[in-house]
């Protein structure tokens, strides 16, 4: 069953205006032919008028927003882990600032790395050295959340790697 069908636009639609209302949720159905499991996806505002959301980009809502608050998001910050309930997903297409579109929150997907190597079987978060790049998850720090499992090692070029994620933040 195709998304459009079901919800009238496709997850990877992008637009400059909402064509769904902020925070829908959609829910993949699981394929027979590729073992991945469903995978959830929700519908967000790219609150960075200038700045598009590329390719395995973790997204966090924008403590700043005066407009679209719950779900207008910024790419997760560079160096610093997002908390519990900030992250809402990762991009797995690109989304242009000031554009509507979704973001997925569970299931396998795309991160990216920044100048960090991500080996394979880790638990990894957001705070890498780039914004929106995943990182290592090391350190136990209450309240930052864990992004994902990365499904595969991956060498420090900005580059994707497989992970099962689930974002409690959406």
């Amino acid at each position: 069953m195709s998304a459009t069908r079901t919800m009238g636009i496709s997850v990877t639609d992008v637009d400059t205006e909402a064509k769904l209302p902020l925070g829908f949720q959609y829910t993949q159905p699981a394929e027979t032919t590729n073992d991945i499991g469903e995978k959830t996806w929700t519908y967000i505002f790219n609150d960075d008028g200038t700045t598009a959301f590329a390719i395995g980009d973790i997204v966090v809502r924008d403590p700043t927003a005066t407009t679209e608050d719950m779900y207008g998001c910024i790419q997760a910050p560079a160096t610093t882990a997002a908390h519990a309930f900030t992250v809402v997903g990762v991009a797995q297409h690109t989304i242009a600032g000031g554009s509507y579109g979704f973001v997925q929150t569970k299931g396998k997907a795309l991160l990216r790395t920044g100048t960090e190597n991500m080996t394979a079987d880790t638990v990894c978060t957001s705070g890498g050295s780039a914004a929106g790049c995943a990182l290592i998850f090391a350190n136990g720090t209450i309240g930052v959340i864990e992004i994902g499992f990365s499904l595969e090692a991956e060498a420090a070029d900005a580059t994707t790697f497989d992970a099962y994620i689930n974002c409690l933040g959406a």
